[in-house]
């Protein structure tokens, strides 16, 4: 596979998992994190970093303990599992930042959670969880997953206020424009890996 094609693989895993978290787990009310990033496009690396940070942990957390889950039965609880793992650093990113930066944590503490609880993450540990693969693997596309997120909404970012500009009809000014840009902009990098 040529590097193009891999970096193209990538672009569309991230504007993926940026549709599918945008249109169909956040029931498009406008609440997504990647156009909540849009529109504040100052916060997007922090926030980037975030999802990068809680990918790479969680996948790193996960690795370790899915040898725990042996049985067929057991597997059944791999979600949950995820979901610890996921909470767990979670939970130690709030302490650390806590200790560490007290006077920015109520500014970061927002980017924490939208990063946490989003569904790129969690689609990260199933992904990684269902191809298997060694730690390396894992870790790595944990972070092409932050890191194509990151390009994913500077990419939506540098486009959003002509999206919702008064130049767009009425009915598509907003999240319906939103959609169909990633939508066009996901075939054009589709077309690359070809």
């Amino acid at each position: 596979m040529s590097m193009s094609s891999q970096i193209a693989e990538i672009l569309l895993s991230a504007l993926l998992a940026v549709t599918l978290d945008n249109v169909i787990f956040t029931t498009a009310i406008g609440t997504s994190t990647l156009i909540e990033c849009a529109r504040s496009p100052k916060h997007l690396l922090s926030f980037g970093l975030f999802i990068t940070e809680f990918s790479v942990l969680s996948s790193l957390l996960a690795y370790f303990c899915e040898p725990l889950l042996k049985s067929d039965t057991a597997k059944l609880f791999l979600p949950s599992l995820y979901v610890l793992c996921l909470g767990t650093v979670y939970v130690l990113t709030l302490l650390f930042i806590w200790t560490v930066a007290r006077k920015r944590f109520k500014t970061l503490k927002k980017y924490v959670h939208l990063s946490a609880f989003n569904c790129a993450v969690l689609g990260c540990l199933f992904t990684n969880g269902i191809n298997g693969g060694a730690l390396g693997e894992r870790l790595l596309y944990a972070a092409e997953i932050g890191i194509g997120f990151i390009f994913a909404t500077y990419l939506l970012a540098i486009n959003y206020k002509k999206l919702s500009s008064e130049d767009v009809p009425a009915s598509f000014r907003g999240f319906p424009a939103c959609v169909l840009y990633i939508g066009i902009i996901s075939m054009v990098i589709y077309s690359l890996r070809i």
